[in-house]
């Protein structure tokens, strides 16, 4: 399921039939500052443990491009005192990988965590406190196939085989029985030979711009069998071999909040049952301007991954993606079937997990 970001606008109607009886009326503009400050940031227990971050500029009245934020000091801490700062690996990217059983910064369950950002026009933002909670490990993932109807590039419906992805995983765990609220992210994987022959293990997000939650609090449920996640068509990803990935991630009441409230974002369909309008929550807070608008949000959770392969056979041997059919006129830039490296997320090293 795709859901594309809805944006409103809002329509003004002179009535110009009148203009000439009514005097002119200038309407202020909205007391709301044009910057913002956006901290989206994510802990994440496992082996090894990963903590993310990044740090933007946001124009809220203006069509400039969000600024991204570099030089800034950017720590991890603990509810007992201890602090991890965060390297950058990119403008506005802060990440720092690490072992959960380092004494320095252990990283447990029960725990609370949270970020301080100081930036260098010394400007500091701070999140709210985040607790860990404990993950039920999945059981695995399934597929299945289907012929289904969808609209081509030309609108036009038509039928196709898709592959569709359920999960299968207990919502407690032995540390509680109480449900667990979970957050999936998906990846895909796939192998892909270009012209010159190299083959190239490309590993990206499965969908863009989407959140897959479920409540299992409000649900009431121990457990959930069959749970249907996500779909994809069939096609030359799967010539050589395709993984679908899913990171379940256990999370607190407050994250699940943010996530459902930015689910409904990119829900809207813009019509008039569409639920209003509004910011959603954030935890980031500014210590210098209380009153400053910021955005983002930070959370912690402990991590598990389970994977499905699907083979060539299983899909019905489709067709290659490479080489592609011979150009007419002047080429093109370079594309994937030149080198698989220019496709989003490849990499000459196969992954550990890769087994076929």
């Amino acid at each position: 399921m795709t859901y594309k970001q809805f944006v409103p606008q809002t329509f003004l109607f002179l009535l110009l039939a009148f203009s000439a009886c009514i005097d002119k009326i200038e309407l202020p503009r909205p007391v709301v500052p044009d910057v913002g400050m956006l901290v989206q940031g994510k802990l994440l227990l496992g082996h090894p443990s990963t903590v993310s971050v990044n740090v933007f500029e946001l124009y809220t009245l203006s069509s400039n491009v969000p600024k991204p934020i570099s030089g800034a000091n950017v720590v991890l801490e603990d509810d007992e005192g201890h602090t991890l700062p965060l390297g950058s690996n990119a403008a506005g990217s802060y990440l720092q990988e690490f072992n959960p059983d380092d004494p320095n910064f252990p990283i447990s369950t029960g725990r609370q965590y949270r970020l301080k950002v100081s930036l260098p026009n010394g400007r500091k933002y701070q999140s709210a406190w985040e607790m860990l909670q404990p993950a039920p490990k999945p059981e695995y993932v399934e597929v299945a196939f289907a012929e289904q109807e969808f609209l081509d590039n030309q609108g036009i419906l038509v039928m196709d085989t898709f592959a569709r992805f359920s999960i299968n995983t207990p919502l407690t765990t032995l540390l509680s029985t109480k449900p667990a609220r979970l957050r999936w992210e998906l990846d895909q994987g796939y192998k892909l030979t270009d012209n010159p022959g190299k083959t190239c293990f490309v590993v990206r997000k499965f969908i863009d711009e989407n959140v897959f939650i479920f409540n299992g609090v409000s649900a009431g449920k121990s457990s959930l069998d069959h749970y249907f996640l996500a779909d994809t068509r069939v096609d030359a990803r799967m010539a050589e071999g395709f993984y679908f990935l899913v990171y379940q991630q256990a999370i607190t009441e407050n994250a699940f909040g943010y996530f459902e409230e930015l689910y409904q974002l990119l829900s809207k369909k813009g019509t008039l049952f569409d639920p209003p309008a509004g910011a959603i929550r954030t935890n980031i807070a500014s210590l210098n301007e209380p009153d400053e608008l910021t955005y983002g949000f930070f959370y912690v959770a402990q991590q598990d991954t389970v994977r499905v392969y699907i083979s060539p056979e299983m899909a019905g041997s489709p067709s290659f993606q490479c080489p592609l059919p011979p150009r007419i006129g002047p080429g093109p830039p370079p594309n994937p079937c030149d080198d698989c490296l220019l496709d989003l997320g490849a990499r000459l090293e196969r992954p550990y997990w890769w087994a076929f």
